[in-house]
């Protein structure tokens, strides 16, 4: 799927101060809601749900120590529905402390009823998983990191990698 229109929207949003958008075509829906500059926003098309505040350093209830990693990001190639393992079934889900091997399957961004494949970059093991299954993801987003088995490509978290 082309998302240039949808990123044009998104631009022309941003130029124009225009906080939603929703546009109904036959074969396309999509709704935008544009929060302040830097705000993370829902583009899931659902309306956003109020979600705990916390303050800067403060770690929510419920919610997993974040790990010390000098790790690979893998992030999302598209906006959609993250899918951990793919969308086939039966499908095997990736865990913290997985060994995976480049080019394997980790996951499935859904986009508009399409899988968006994300794969492996390196062989390593998964040190941390960022995103529940079946939750709303950003383009750019990390969804994990792997620490890498070559020598040298630790990494040092500044250079996220994509899908292969």
């Amino acid at each position: 799927m082309d998302l240039q229109p949808v990123q044009a929207l998104i631009d022309l949003m941003r130029e124009s101060g225009v906080t939603h958008l929703s546009l109904e075509l036959p074969d396309f829906k999509v709704s935008i809601t544009r929060g302040e500059e830097g705000a993370e926003v829902n583009a899931s098309g659902e309306a956003n749900q109020a979600q705990p505040t916390q303050a800067e350093g403060e770690q929510l209830e419920g919610e997993p120590e974040p790990l010390e990693s000098t790790g690979l990001p893998v992030v999302s190639p598209v906006v959609g529905v993250f899918h951990n393992g793919g969308m086939l079934d039966p499908r095997e889900m990736v865990r913290v402390g997985d060994r995976v091997e480049e080019g394997q399957l980790l996951a499935a961004i859904e986009a508009m009823k399409v899988p968006n494949e994300v794969r492996a970059p390196v062989s390593g093991r998964v040190t941390q998983l960022l995103v529940e299954d079946g939750s709303a993801v950003e383009y750019g987003q990390t969804l994990f990191v792997i620490e890498s088995e070559r020598t040298g490509e630790a990494g040092d978290g500044d250079t996220p990698i994509g899908v292969v």
